[in-house]
């Protein structure tokens, strides 16, 4: 186990718009210094990779870019179990799967502590490197609320 148990694992391609979310808002956690003792991570797109990353801490605390009926800009709170229990659907807009990856470490018995904070994308579609004008006015509160769940989620005062 990783001396330090508990990270924020940021996922999304950036050169897809709105996709790469979870890394822009990881990204901007860093340049803030928001959680000194809690390891902040860009896992990009690694995909099944990112597993290695995972195992290793015992909080995990995930943010993807989510595919769901809500407005641009929506944050959803989601557990391994939500994630797992959509059969069929398909949350996570990359080419691996949330759920496989999730699905794998518990097969392995190595599913830590986990939530993923989902964010509903307005463009996953242009290639832009920036965030679509809808989510980047609405970043800053999505950054807050972030903040507020990490905080939580971690029993941060």
């Amino acid at each position: 186990m990783n001396e330090n148990n508990m990270i924020v694992l940021g996922v999304g391609n950036i050169l897809l718009s709105d996709e790469g979310i979870g890394v822009h808002v990881v990204n901007a956690l860093k340049e803030r210094d928001s959680f000194p003792g809690i390891e902040l991570v860009d896992g990009g797109v690694a995909g099944f990779s990112l597993i290695n990353i995972i195992e290793d801490h015992e909080k995990v605390f995930l943010i993807d870019c989510i595919s769901a009926p809500h407005d641009p800009g929506s944050i959803l709170m989601l557990s391994p179990d939500e994630i797992a229990q959509k059969e069929g659907d398909r949350y996570s807009l990359h080419d691996f799967n949330v759920r496989d990856t999730i699905d794998l470490m518990v097969m392995r018995g190595t599913l830590p502590d986990m939530t993923i904070l989902g964010i509903i994308p307005y463009d996953t579609t242009s290639y832009n490197i920036g965030l679509s004008k809808m989510l980047e006015e609405k970043f800053e509160a999505i950054i807050g609320k972030v903040t507020e769940e990490i905080k939580s989620y971690f029993s941060i005062k």
